[in-house]
């Protein structure tokens, strides 16, 4: 299916659920976790990948395919808003983008099922979602103050696929690239890498750093609070041990 760039462009500049104050208050600095201190354990347990959400089939709860989940909408604060899915191609109303809260999407049997009919498909649109109009008529939170543009929403697939990076004395190392988001209690948990060869092969997950340590949605580079010390002993991230999975 076809993304409608300017649409959902535009949806991610207004789905701000905080009021100006509580985003710029969330720009302090975050504590950084200590890796020895790190474990997988409560990620495995009800922790979903963004990576096994996006692309999949999206079913009604009758059990018909009614379309594919397109991208995840993240807060500036890292908590999930919802999926994109786009649904409704055979029905009246052609493809239609609905954003439809993670509470909601059921992936318990192993599919994704959403509680989206042709008659209640309006409930979901951006416009009719609470946490969107909230701040979208404030110009402030729009176009930033000062000229400084604030936080904003952003989706999942423009944190995946950036480059990893690591501390030292002059600034930045390359370490991978971000494979993945871990989701668990509506909060981005971890961020997934993989590292270059040098490394070692598989996947590490590391604690999600966003807005508060200087990260920005639009940059290329993930920068971590970590150095390539911290992250030597660091254990591969096994897909198989999550609880919850999805099935193509």
């Amino acid at each position: 299916m076809t993304w409608k760039n300017s649409t959902i462009l535009t949806v991610t500049a207004l789905v701000l659920a905080e009021p100006l104050l509580a985003q710029q208050s969330a720009l302090e600095d975050a504590p950084v976790v200590a890796l020895g201190d790190w474990r997988y354990d409560d990620l495995y347990t009800n922790g979903v990948s963004a990576r096994d959400l996006i692309d999949r089939e999206v079913y009604g709860q009758t059990g018909d395919e009614i379309g594919d989940v397109e991208d995840i909408l993240i807060g500036s604060d890292g908590q999930v808003h919802s999926i994109v899915a786009e649904v409704g191609g055979f029905w009246d109303i052609g493809d239609t983008h609905v954003s439809i809260p993670l509470n909601r999407v059921d992936m318990s049997n192993g599919q994704i099922v959403v509680p989206i009919t042709e008659d209640t498909v309006g409930d979901y649109g951006f416009w009719n979602d609470e946490p969107v109009q909230n701040g979208a008529v404030d110009s402030d939170i729009v176009e930033g103050v000062d000229d400084e543009p604030l936080p904003r929403a952003w989706r999942a697939s423009e944190l995946i696929g950036d480059y990893a990076r690591l501390q030292n004395d002059q600034g930045y190392d390359d370490y991978g690239y971000v494979s993945d988001l871990i989701l668990r209690d509506n909060q981005v948990a971890a961020v997934v890498v993989q590292p270059r060869t040098e490394y070692g092969p598989g996947y590490r997950a590391y604690p999600y750093y966003g807005y508060d340590s200087g990260w920005d949605a639009g940059s290329p580079n993930y920068d971590m609070p970590y150095t390539e010390d911290d992250v030597r002993d660091t254990e591969r991230l096994d897909y198989n041990r999550f609880d919850n999975s999805v099935q193509r």
